[in-house]
């Protein structure tokens, strides 16, 4: 019974869940200098940018460009910060919940499953760069397969159109918080 007891407290660790051997390692992508449309910190600029749009999906109503933006930050940071030497400060719970997050806004995005990370943080990124460059084709080419399951446009349209979602709320707070907590990082606005 005791045996029992002790197997089930050690399975809420990943590493034992997944036999002791191998800890599961979340994929985890790489930001291009300046893909987010700022020179700052790559880390320190999608942790702010995910942090103020999914505290209030006002901020990104009708502005694509910043969901898009947005989305790729929020797939860039639940990965980064979870295996980054650079932010063991960050609590456990805080990098489930954004791994919890990253799943949250490619459901609402439509983002294929088990497609990874560098994919999605590069077309939303070449997507973002492209509209503001005024070239809607390239952005349309973006958004859509094979990395999203619905047609550019009406990738398009969720990006201008963002839901409030909890977990993307959530995590990305605590992560702000917990970031600049050790003055690891500034606020860059």
């Amino acid at each position: 019974m005791l045996r029992r007891l002790l197997f089930a407290a050690t399975c809420l660790l990943p590493v034992a869940c997944t036999g002791g051997l191998h800890p599961v390692v979340p994929d985890t992508a790489r930001l291009a200098p300046g893909a987010l449309g700022s020179g700052f910190d790559p880390d320190v600029t999608a942790v702010n940018l995910a942090y103020w749009a999914f505290a209030d999906s006002g901020r990104t109503r009708g502005r694509p460009i910043e969901g898009a933006r947005a989305a790729a930050s929020m797939d860039y940071i639940a990965g980064q910060l979870y295996t980054s030497p650079r932010w063991s400060n960050i609590d456990a719970i805080t990098k489930e919940q954004l791994l919890q997050g990253r799943q949250e806004v490619r459901a609402a995005l439509g983002v294929v499953p088990g497609v990874p990370s560098q994919a999605v943080v590069d077309h939303l990124t070449t997507a973002a760069n492209a509209l503001v460059g005024g070239d809607s084709a390239l952005a349309m080419a973006q958004l859509g397969s094979p990395v999203f399951q619905e047609p550019g446009e009406q990738v398009l349209q969720r990006l201008a159109n963002l839901p409030y979602m909890r977990m993307a709320n959530v995590s990305t707070t605590r992560a702000a918080n917990e970031l600049f907590q050790d003055g690891k990082g500034d606020m860059y606005w």
